[in-house]
């Protein structure tokens, strides 16, 4: 008869612990805690793989790095299905950026007007809650010191000056690579968009006799993690249109171009020129006397 009666008393202790209290007798919750939590805390500066183990990441790198998260399945019930798993992630670094990167085919949405992505960066100062989701992948709220820096920045500049090169430019199609124009700049990776800006001036002169007229026409070869040709960055031209006996013209080329969403990596940037469009009179020489190169590269979220 006792065991008989242990049945229904066990069933009504399990219906009473539905809710669970913590230094309370009457939760009101599921969880009820009445105190602190305690959870799994972590460090990194580098790049780091999160686990079932983590629960809040602390990135403190000098350097951009990537967090990447766990892939997750969204059948209900299976073993990696951890729908409501939160990660509270925050960028302690003072300049660097964390990418959070989701497994491949799977997204991570903050709503709004930005769409889904594999991946989101997670700037200075900034705090990222993140819920796995039910639609394959991940959801993210985000909590900041201040307004997020969205303006425009230097992240990286090269000045290359050379004087007085006396470099003679021949005549023929082929062109020319400017002693001295070489100028190398790193675009950073963690920002979602960058330019590079480039800056040539330089300097020369063109000696004739008679009626005599050309043109010099120039292009940008760049070479490094992606190399192309920028053509046609600028001209300049000479004409003497009467005749003349042993005339200098001076000539000033400035070239300036812009370049949009390279690739994070290293390039270096060479100004080259061609001799053209020349009529009446050949000239003695055509000099390049010497060019300034500058590079930045702007970087922003």
């Amino acid at each position: 008869m006792k065991k008989v009666l242990l049945l229904p008393l066990l069933g009504f202790i399990l219906i009473t612990k539905a809710q669970v209290g913590i230094r309370t007798d009457a939760p009101s919750s599921t969880l009820d805690i009445a105190g602190s939590l305690e959870a799994s805390y972590r460090e990194i500066t580098a790049n780091s793989t999160l686990s079932a183990t983590d629960y809040h990441v602390s990135f403190a790198g000098t350097s951009a790095a990537t967090a990447n998260l766990p892939q997750m399945s969204t059948s209900d019930g299976s073993a990696s299905d951890f729908r409501g798993r939160k990660y509270f992630i925050k960028n302690n670094s003072s300049s660097s950026n964390l990418t959070l990167a989701a497994a491949s085919g799977q997204t991570i949405r903050i709503g709004g007007s930005n769409a889904a992505n594999n991946t989101y960066i997670l700037s200075p100062g900034v705090l990222g809650i993140l819920t796995a989701n039910a639609t394959n992948g991940w959801d993210l709220d985000l909590a900041v010191n201040t307004i997020p820096d969205t303006s425009w920045k230097i992240t990286n500049n090269a000045f290359n000056g050379t004087l007085n090169t006396s470099q003679t430019i021949p005549t023929g199609t082929t062109y020319q690579t400017i002693t001295g124009s070489s100028v190398t700049v790193t675009v950073p990776p963690g920002y979602n968009q960058s330019i590079v800006t480039l800056n040539f001036d330089g300097w020369g002169h063109t000696y004739f006799s008679g009626v005599s007229m050309g043109s010099l026409r120039f292009q940008i070869v760049q070479t490094g993690t992606a190399a192309t040709t920028y053509g046609s960055t600028t001209m300049s031209s000479w004409a003497a249109p009467v005749n003349t006996s042993g005339y200098y013209r001076y000539t000033f080329f400035p070239a300036a171009y812009s370049i949009s969403n390279l690739a994070p990596g290293t390039y270096t940037f060479n100004l080259q020129v061609v001799r053209e469009g020349e009529a009446g009179s050949a000239p003695n020489e055509v000099v390049i006397w010497g060019v300034q190169s500058r590079a930045e590269v702007y970087s922003k979220n």
